[in-house]
């Protein structure tokens, strides 16, 4: 046997190798992406019968936040409210003298009332 019938023999059977690798990758892929469209549909499927199963507990759980939110705002406004009440108040409560030059003003104003 020469050694170009060897080399032209090898390399037949690298492509005949080859050729089935390839073979064998495309099916792999192949059920790779069966697999891959099975578990996506069985994922859809899980994902609506949870959604149906847990539906009232979530709508309960979504109206209880809302209600929380809603009472937090409305205690948040009372106490802002206070807040101005009182800062309005606070202001309010302390007059100054229209004229400083008042007469009687300087009586009552006088540091002691030791006379």
């Amino acid at each position: 046997m020469s050694y170009a019938e060897e080399i032209e023999r090898a390399a037949e059977e690298c492509r005949r190798r080859s050729a089935l690798l390839l073979d064998e990758l495309e099916g792999v892929a192949r059920r790779t992406a069966n697999t891959n469209r099975e578990l996506s549909e069985q994922s859809i499927a899980d994902m609506r019968e949870f959604w149906a199963a847990h539906a009232e507990e979530l709508e309960k759980a979504r109206a209880t936040a809302e209600e929380q939110e809603r009472q937090e705002a409305e205690v948040r406004e009372q106490r802002e409210a206070i807040a101005r009440s009182m800062a309005a108040r606070r202001a309010n409560r302390e007059v100054a003298p229209v004229d400083d030059e008042d007469e009687e003003a300087a009586f009552y104003q006088r540091k002691s009332w030791l006379i």
